[in-house]
This record gives structure tokens, C-alpha cells and sequence, in this order.
């Protein structure tokens, strides 16, 4: 109990930009979650955004995600692709949608990108 409540204290002095950092470490994709916590996470424009990884990086050089799922309430269906610089981190992205969607139906990661059926652009 007293571990916690200096952990609590440790925090609670903590600059906001530490704590941001600390954050984005074992969080990083939370701030694409939208506001209704039921949506697609928002990656258009997002460092993780294929058009954007695609120019940086070379199409030969992503690790692209795809997942689909669902939430039932209010029912609907969600589907969202992504590009990475590492296999690891495509990975982890799975496994945050994984915890974000109520069903995953699909979730994968591919080396190299794929203009396909979830593409935009």
C-alpha cells in the first residue's frame, strides 16, 4: 500500500511532459482514440498514416496492419489500416485494437504495403 501512494505521489509531482512520455511509451496509440470511444481510430495524418509512412519510409520498408471488428452499442462495424516501421510495432497496434474493439474479426500485419480494399488513396 505504501509503494503505491509513493508511486501516486511520484506521478502527481511529475511534470506534464513526463508523464506524457510516460504515456506514450506504454500507451502510444491512445490519442488516436476518438472522443465517442466506438469509432475507427483516427490514423489519417497520423505518423502511422500509409500515405505518409509510404513517402518516409518506401513501400518496401512498412509493416502494414489491417483489422476489422465491431462494437454492439450502438452496432457497427470498424475497420482500420496502418503502416509501421516495425513489425514489432504493427504488432502492438494489434494488439491495442484487439483491447479497443468489443469482436475483432481480423487483425494482421503484412511486410511491405498494399494499395487493396481498405485503401483511400
Amino acid at each position: 500500500m505504501r509503494a503505491i501512494l509513493v508511486i501516486l505521489l511520484l506521478i502527481i509531482m511529475l511534470p506534464a511532459s513526463a508523464v506524457a512520455q510516460v504515456n506514450n511509451k506504454f500507451y502510444p496509440f491512445n490519442h488516436l482514440i476518438p472522443n465517442d470511444l466506438r469509432s475507427a481510430p483516427r490514423i489519417y495524418g497520423s505518423q502511422y498514416d500509409c500515405r505518409i509512412r509510404v513517402k518516409e519510409d518506401g513501400p518496401e520498408n512498412v509493416y502494414q496492419a489491417f483489422v476489422t471488428g465491431y462494437f454492439s452499442d450502438p452496432g457497427r462495424n470498424i475497420s482500420s489500416v496502418a503502416c509501421f516501421q516495425t513489425m514489432q510495432k504493427c504488432k502492438a497496434y494489434l494488439n491495442f485494437m484487439r483491447g479497443y474493439l468489443e469482436l475483432t474479426r481480423s487483425a494482421s500485419c503484412q511486410h511491405g504495403y498494399y494499395k487493396g480494399l481498405f485503401s483511400w488513396f
